[in-house]
């Protein structure tokens, strides 16, 4: 830095609110509306005419109840349960023919299927069970 802008630092010049005079003068060359008078209030109208849809859509947000998001969700949510009715009506249909040529099978086989060797049930049948209270 220069010496004269190290001795104006020093020394600044602050207005009644508060702002470094001199950082302002600074930043005025950034101020696109320098040139042109009419700047600013031309980028506020653009931009509220662009945000305009979405201030709308919030505004109309405000007022919405919980009715209101019921009855928008029915729009996805009624067809969606039409088509899951009838495509389970269709496997209780196709299924119920199924079920009636299938045979009925216990627990107790489902347990011992594919297991090799006696199981528990075959070998109380064959010993007896003597229970502690018998035997002492």
């Amino acid at each position: 830095m220069s010496p004269e802008w190290q001795q104006r630092s020093s020394a600044r010049a602050d207005d009644e609110l508060g702002r470094d005079m001199e950082l302002a003068s600074a930043m005025e060359l950034l101020d696109p509306g320098r040139a042109d008078s009419t700047y600013w209030m031309r980028f506020r109208a653009k931009v509220l005419r662009r945000a305009a849809p979405e201030l709308a859509r919030r505004r109309l947000m405000a007022e919405v109840s919980l009715p209101d998001v019921v009855m928008s969700w029915a729009r996805a949510i009624v067809p969606a349960a039409v088509i899951a009715a009838a495509m389970a009506g269709l496997l209780l249909l196709h299924d119920h023919t199924m079920v009636a040529q299938a045979s009925t099978v216990d627990v107790e086989e489902l347990l011992v299927t594919g297991v090799q060797g006696s199981t528990i049930p075959t070998e109380l049948n064959r010993t007896q069970v003597a229970f502690a209270s018998e035997s002492f």
